[in-house]
């Protein structure tokens, strides 16, 4: 029992003083640069209730949220995400116009033991509410490409995706079949899956080649060849234009089997990552349709560093 009293729950994560020093280091230099752009800075709450999360159903499970019963006998639960919060902000306070949001803090989502991941994560990001298209897309992929050199990593590299390809690609195969064979990347569960359905040439084509969709802009072409569906075409025009119109192209590659993390996502889709780092170091994306259940129709787009894989990817890149 005397020991039990130095020891902190595996779910936990404890830091140590050198950690702390380059956490804030980060923090200090993302908040000036964020500020420099117009994000105004907000504090949300640890708590939200059950059901803001379950009635807008984001994409996490229930079962992740770690709960309690309030006084009032409602259930509310630790953060698991800032975006949601952050629209429900936008809405109380009868926001108009373009706004930009910038915070940093924990969330907190159950993980399984074995995975070995901790259940408390250190983000900073942000949200720029408002600004619709191209030019709110390539605002914030400016914003990666300059905070980025804030993070001490030497080596980082940044995916693309579309939720509006991959949301219309299951809606045309309307299979959930698809959805789970996509996450894995099954190069044979995809083969097995096609020969046991009668697509047309240019879908069978297309779900065959789609596991293995990564890489430079000639993976946009080569998909866009494949594809005669108005939307589907749409979602890889944008990613083009983006493309061409964007400043990291050096660092930018694409991944049209990208699935969404969040149910919200609505346009393009970002991942970060370090070699250094098993998970992404960064998520963002677009969610124009969020603020719907707000009854608000406000086009949004977004971003965060999970800064707890950053320290560990930058301790491993030191031993390197």
């Amino acid at each position: 029992m005397e020991e039990f009293k130095y020891l902190i729950p595996e779910e936990s994560i404890d830091a140590i003083m050198n950690n702390v020093s380059k956490l804030r280091d980060i923090e200090n230099d993302l908040r000036h640069i964020f500020v420099e752009h117009g994000y105004l800075e907000v504090l949300m709450p640890s708590f939200e209730y059950v059901e803001l999360y379950n009635d807008m159903d984001i994409g996490i499970d229930e079962e992740k949220m770690f709960q309690y019963i309030n006084y009032e006998g409602k259930r509310v639960a630790l953060r698991v995400d800032f975006t949601v919060p952050l629209a429900r902000l936008y809405s109380s306070q009868k926001e108009n116009g373009e706004k930009r949001y910038c915070y940093f803090g924990k969330v907190y989502r159950k993980e399984k033991r074995h995975k070995g991941r901790s259940s408390e994560f250190f983000q900073a990001g942000i949200e720029l509410l408002g600004k619709a298209g191209v030019a709110g897309d390539l605002e914030c992929l400016e914003l990666v490409l300059e905070t980025m050199q804030c993070l001490r990593l030497k080596t980082l590299r940044i995916e693309m995706g579309s939720a509006q390809f991959y949301n219309r690609l299951v809606e045309i195969v309307d299979d959930e079949k698809f959805v789970n064979i996509l996450k894995r990347r099954d190069l044979s569960a995809m083969k097995d899956f096609v020969e046991s359905h009668h697509f047309d040439s240019h879908l069978h084509d297309l779900l065959l080649m789609l596991p293995q969709a990564f890489g430079d802009i000639q993976v946009l072409y080569q998909v866009q060849s494949l594809i005669d569906d108005p939307l589907l075409k749409e979602a890889i025009e944008e990613c083009i234009h983006l493309y061409q119109q964007s400043k990291m192209k050096d660092i930018l590659t694409f991944d049209l089997a990208m699935t969404p993390m969040m149910k919200y996502y609505t346009g393009i889709m970002l991942k970060g990552y370090s070699p250094y780092s098993a998970e992404p170091i960064m998520n963002g994306g677009r969610y124009d349709k969020l603020m719907n259940h707000f009854q608000r129709q406000v086009p949004a787009i977004g971003f965060s560093y999970d800064l707890s894989h950053i320290l560990k990817a930058l301790e491993k890149e030191e031993e390197a």
